[in-house]
């Protein structure tokens, strides 16, 4: 990814190349112009790993994280990492830097304070080692192969109804070798856990992109066609498979909503179980990632996340790897949604 490829609301402006006070590039492009209002504000690009030198306002200064992930520590205290929407209020005098993480780009507003006195002081460099150890968290995503990242990425910005997102998602898939049928699985997969309406633009979608690629001679493989169900006891079928994936007996006390809204749960057995996750094509894993990634990116569907977190363990998925998938949604949607799914997996 270059300057030109990360999507942010404002314009990246010039680069400050060859800046002391930066360790990587960073571009600056002011966003106020009425010098009357007394509020210099400008929008600041980092490529991944740059950082500003630790240094100190006058009168002090306020930065609002708006695209990418980034970080910002004061002397002495831990970083704190930055997501969109995040806002840093530092108080005049304090010393400190902000930055990039080091496997993303990030961009903030940064607001002058008190412009009439405000002076920035700038001192030494934030080292490699400074560096290293403030962002020692920067995540897990390497214990996902690059096609499990695609997946969670693909799952979740369909869950979040993002056409851009999913695009770059998409084309990030086909890139680690997915076929066209793997992915329209696991678009198809979504109308179960998002609703026809996600599901249904997810795949408008990725036909607009497969056109497309066509349209300048890059195709994609088709893969493995999905099978279809017997009609003969889909609710024994789905049940069985349910135990696959979660270790209950088959014969195991209902759950509630047995006794509640018996519908519910034949159509979760005999639509879910059997007829989606019985056609093949994606492996029980890479279904379970995505259902995970899916329900994080919905959001206030703890319970349901809960239970498909313990199908993942139970299939072999590890408590890194389910971090991973949740420093991935992330370091692309913020930390909102993520949070209250980092508590169950770490719980």
């Amino acid at each position: 990814m270059n300057i030109t490829d990360f999507k942010q609301p404002y314009p990246a402006g010039p680069a400050m190349e060859g800046n002391p006070n930066f360790t990587g590039t960073a571009w600056l492009y002011p966003l106020s112009h009425e010098q009357e209002l007394n509020v210099p504000m400008f929008n600041v690009t980092f490529e991944p790993a740059c950082r500003n030198n630790w240094h100190r306002h006058s009168g002090g200064q306020i930065l609002i994280a708006t695209a990418g992930v980034g970080y910002y520590q004061e002397k002495g205290k831990p970083a704190r990492r930055l997501f969109p929407g995040d806002i840093v209020e530092i108080a005049p005098g304090e010393e400190h830097w902000h930055g990039a993480a080091p496997d993303s780009w990030f961009a903030h507003i940064a607001i002058e304070c008190n412009p009439q006195s405000n002076e920035v002081t700038w001192l030494g460099s934030v080292t490699d080692s400074e560096y290293a150890q403030a962002t020692a968290n920067a995540g897990n995503i390497s214990e996902l192969s690059g096609r499990q990242q695609a997946i969670v990425a693909i799952a979740s910005y369909t869950a979040a109804g993002d056409p851009e997102g999913l695009t770059r998602a998409l084309e990030q898939g086909l890139a680690e070798g997915m076929t066209v049928n793997e992915i329209k699985e696991l678009l198809i997969q979504a109308y179960a856990y998002c609703g026809f309406p996600r599901s249904l633009t997810a795949l408008g979608v990725f036909n607009d992109l497969l056109a497309a690629r066509k349209s300048k001679g890059i195709n994609a493989p088709e893969g493995e066609a999905a099978s279809v169900v017997s009609d003969i006891d889909k609710y024994g079928q789905g049940a069985e498979t349910l135990s696959k994936l979660s270790g209950v007996p088959v014969d195991a006390p209902a759950p509630w909503y047995q006794d509640f809204a018996p519908g519910i749960n034949r159509f979760l057995k005999e639509h879910l179980f059997a007829d989606i996750f019985g056609r093949g094509v994606l492996p029980y894993t890479d279904r379970e990632l995505a259902t995970v990634a899916m329900l994080t990116a919905l959001g206030g569907v703890e319970p349901m996340a809960s239970g498909h977190i313990g199908i993942c363990r139970h299939l072999g998925v590890s408590s890194l790897q389910l971090n991973a998938l949740l420093d991935i949604i992330e370091r692309n949607m913020g930390n909102r949604k993520v949070e209250p799914i980092r508590k169950i997996v770490n719980r």
